[in-house]
């Protein structure tokens, strides 16, 4: 039912569902920042590897030099030099 419910809300207001659900929205901005909305916290962290864990499965980020840029309980974006973002 809470899907249908948030399903008309954003047909309703042109919203995007990504933005009112649990499903992962991922923003890439070039070679060196991504961001990752509605995570579940991240499950491996290191200077070529940021793992994220979404509803159904992870985002990899691999590259070089990566860190949190910033945290928060819905958003978490990464910097560094991205080389790939994997969906598992």
């Amino acid at each position: 039912m809470k899907k249908d419910i948030t399903n008309a809300v954003g047909e309703k207001f042109s919203i995007p569902t990504e933005t009112l659900g649990e499903i992962p929205l991922i923003l890439l901005r070039g070679k060196r920042s991504v961001s990752i909305e509605n995570h579940r916290g991240i499950t491996e962290y290191t200077d070529t590897v940021v793992q994220i864990e979404v509803k159904r499965g992870a985002v990899r980020v691999v590259g070089f030099g990566l860190s949190i840029a910033q945290m928060t309980r819905k958003c978490v974006e990464i910097r560094g030099t991205i080389r790939a973002v994997e969906l598992e």
